[in-house]
């Protein structure tokens, strides 16, 4: 149990707003507890740190997370560059009762080291933590491959940034950090147990378990953690495409969706598998010829660490933050991008008839070095630690 130890801790922060950031801090304390590291790993929700100041749970009884997942599962994104100007302008209001709300949890610990591995709310981490334990060092690790600046990821002050790509590092600097403040990575951090998961054994057994024989072209969708209600009729114009796709629908966190699919499933004569949150994604993903997405850097991640092409969209639906995800998509030539998920369909049909242009995707994507961010966050956070004098003796 993370903190019941007497060992220094790591604490991370996270929220559980999309599902990414808390499966990020997660996949850090696994691989945390997998290196045996001389600290314990201390897991935060900052949703349940800051609730008694939650202003829209004061104003709809619901809090931040639950509206924010609500509007993503309903595919309601179109508000979401509106609440995160009010957002903003809430924390910068209420900075001063945010940044004690968290000195006061932070003051009843002993961290060597605090980790956020959310957006937005930077500026107050970094000054709880200089006002509850000054001397330790706040490092922030983007869960994004870009930040959506302003104070949206990196803040002037933060003792390091950790990105997982070149424009992510080039965007640190121009918001004031000195280059040795920042530290690239491999890519996103992935959970250990994606990284056993997977490949070529996997391919042919998790295909003969779901009914499809190799020859099949297999369609994986995956709409983030919370799903998304396009995944139904886009299920529907899969399975009519003259292609004659399989198609798997992993939804997430999402139980109508999972009724829905399921419904669906039913008359779909076996060329159709419905999961709801599950933790098979890497095998599911060795099974696929291509994954449907939105541009999702957790999903993406998986993939590319899969080797698996991907068809995005990209549209006025897009979350502001995932919106550079699909330039870099089509920039690197890891897949394709529609404006819509009606246009997924055709994209798919393309990919699987034209071998020379799949073939060059997939050459690609097997060029990618392999992802090893969650280790080489742990490094990092290590090496911060050891910087100051603050590693534990053994």
């Amino acid at each position: 149990m993370p903190g019941t130890t007497g060992r220094p801790e790591i604490v991370i922060f996270y929220m559980d707003a999309g599902g990414g950031h808390r499966a990020a801090a997660r996949a850090l304390a696994a691989a945390a507890e997998e290196q045996d590291l001389p600290f314990a790993i201390r897991l935060v929700s900052l949703q349940d740190v800051l609730e008694p100041l939650d202003f829209m749970k004061r104003l709809t009884g619901r809090s931040s997370e639950d509206t924010y997942n609500g509007l993503i599962r309903r595919g309601q994104t179109r508000f979401l560059p509106a609440m995160l100007h009010v957002l903003h302008a809430v924390i910068r209001v209420r900075q001063r009762a945010f940044t004690g709300a968290v000195a006061r949890a932070l003051g009843a610990w002993r961290p060597a080291a605090v980790v956020s591995v959310l957006p937005n709310f930077n500026a107050v981490l970094r000054d709880a933590v200089r006002l509850s334990h000054p001397g330790v060092p706040f490092l922030v690790s983007l869960t994004d491959y870009a930040d959506y600046p302003p104070h949206f990821w990196i803040e002037p002050g933060i003792d390091r940034a950790i990105v997982g790509g070149a424009h992510a590092v080039e965007q640190a600097a121009q918001a004031g950090l000195a280059r040795d403040r920042i530290s690239r990575t491999s890519g996103m951090p992935l959970r250990p147990a994606f990284h056993r998961g997977g490949g070529a054994e996997a391919r042919a057994r998790v295909r003969h378990e779901l009914g499809f024989v190799d020859e099949d072209f297999v369609v994986l969708m995956l709409f983030g953690g919370k799903g998304a209600p396009e995944m139904e009729p886009l299920a529907g114009q899969l399975l009519a495409a003259p292609a004659g796709f399989r198609v798997v629908a992993v939804c997430g966190e999402n139980p109508e969706l999972v009724a829905q699919l399921s419904a669906l499933e039913g008359r779909a004569r076996g060329r159709l598998r419905t999961f709801g949150y599950t933790d098979r994604v890497a095998d599911l993903m060795a099974a696929a010829d291509l994954l449907a997405t939105k541009p999702g850097p957790g999903s993406l991640a998986e993939a590319f660490h899969q080797r698996l092409p991907v068809v995005v969209t990209c549209d006025a639906r897009t979350i502001p933050q995932e919106r550079y995800n699909a330039h870099f998509v089509r920039q690197q030539g890891m897949g394709v991008v529609v404006r819509s998920w009606r246009e997924i369909p055709a994209a798919a049909a393309a990919f699987a008839r034209e071998e020379a242009a799949s073939g060059a995707t997939r050459a690609r994507l097997a060029a990618l070095p392999a992802n090893r961010a969650v280790y080489e966050i742990l490094e990092i956070v290590v090496a911060e630690i050891g910087a100051r004098g603050l590693t534990p003796s053994p």
